[in-house]
């Protein structure tokens, strides 16, 4: 009996957090590519890669802290939000080539949120050849480049740059793989630090919607546990519901709104875009529809009244920190990404529906 009462409560619990999770992922995906998010994470690693951090030295003994270098870093990333090539000469001549200048989207999203290895290293070879007088073959330019440092590359990235064409013996389709490997490695640690920002803003959305929505999982919890036919209802609406999500998370992992690995090298930042396809659309309408009739099975509507000024008017809502707890609960749960969730309730079920003689 215990058995199937706790089955039955993480049933419903998992399916919630599915639906919310696939809905504050194309919420967070609608912000992302408002801001731009793909094109800035990109601008970062370029900028780390070309320009090193050439301010770093200005906090002096206070570097050695992690304290002190994690705000000296906020505080940059709001200037270059607003002025992305600040104290950058190189990225921003790097971004005025024309081979990178014209992949942007538009004027309001003029930079690329992907930029291929192989233009990347066609771009540094260009750049080389032309900020030099020298004019030989490709390897002397670029070696007295390299030598004279035209470009003004950063100490650091400049020996680096050298050792790369070293390796190389000084031939340019040799150089080029240096240099892409070089950029595709990089771009492994900026994929680690778009994946952190998305964390963040499912996060920071997750607790908005799950306060807006009353989406408490310690009320919740409560409900299925103690209230059999609500019990029942959620886990016929999970049961029915479950199967039908599987068309849903392909649609959206071909439109890139979820994924299970890096999100970061993809191509497709159109925000009109997006919003106008009509199959994202109806995605978004059908979690609208299956999260209004899990509310109305639970009955945790907020109604706001002059004896429930803040809409918790439920009995198990009394205690207003543990509303705050409960909504806590489901932003880290929401937080966790949708494929997850996915999983685990075709598990759950799956499980569920095996007879007690095969389990």
């Amino acid at each position: 009996m215990f058995s199937n009462l706790a089955i039955d409560v993480a049933l419903g619990l998992v399916f919630i957090y599915l639906l919310y999770s696939l809905f504050v992922t194309i919420l967070q995906e609608m912000i992302a590519r408002a801001l731009g998010l793909r094109a800035r994470i990109l601008t970062k690693g370029l900028r780390r890669m070309l320009d090193e951090d050439r301010r770093r030295e200005d906090l002096g003994y206070f570097g050695k802290f992690t304290f002190f270098t994690w705000f000296y870093e906020k505080g940059w990333s709001v200037v270059h939000y607003f002025k992305p090539f600040a104290d950058a000469p190189v990225l921003k001549k790097f971004y005025d080539s024309p081979s990178i200048r014209y992949l942007g989207e538009n004027t309001a999203s003029s930079r690329p949120a992907y930029i291929n290895p192989a233009t990347f290293s066609q771009t540094i070879v260009h750049l080389l050849r032309n900020s030099t007088a020298a004019r030989d073959t490709d390897s002397a330019t670029v070696a007295a480049a390299l030598e004279e440092n035209s470009l003004g590359l950063g100490k650091n990235t400049l020996t680096h740059i050298r050792n790369l064409f070293a390796d190389a013996q000084q031939d340019i389709p040799a150089f080029r793989i240096q240099l892409e490997n070089w950029f595709n490695e990089a771009m492994q640690r900026a994929s680690s630090w778009y994946r952190k920002h998305c964390q963040t803003w499912l996060l920071v959305i997750g607790f908005m919607v799950a306060g807006i929505f009353n989406v408490d999982t310690i009320a919740v919890a409560k409900i299925l546990l103690k209230d059999k036919t609500v019990r029942q209802e959620m886990v016929q609406l999970a049961s029915s519901h479950s199967y039908g999500y599987g068309p849903a998370m392909d649609t959206l992992m071909e439109h890139r709104l979820l994924y299970k690995d890096s999100a970061f090298l993809r191509n497709d930042t159109s925000l009109k875009a997006f919003v106008g396809d009509t199959a994202v659309i109806g995605v978004y309408a059908m979690l609208r529809n299956d999260a209004g009739e899990a509310r109305n099975v639970l009955g945790i509507h907020r109604e706001f009244s002059p004896a429930h000024p803040y809409g918790l008017s439920h009995p198990y809502q009394s205690n207003g920190w543990l509303v705050i707890a409960g909504w806590a609960i489901t932003a880290m749960a929401i937080s966790l990404g949708a494929p997850f969730w996915f999983d685990l309730l075709g598990k759950v079920v799956k499980f569920r529906n095996t007879p007690a003689d095969s389990k």
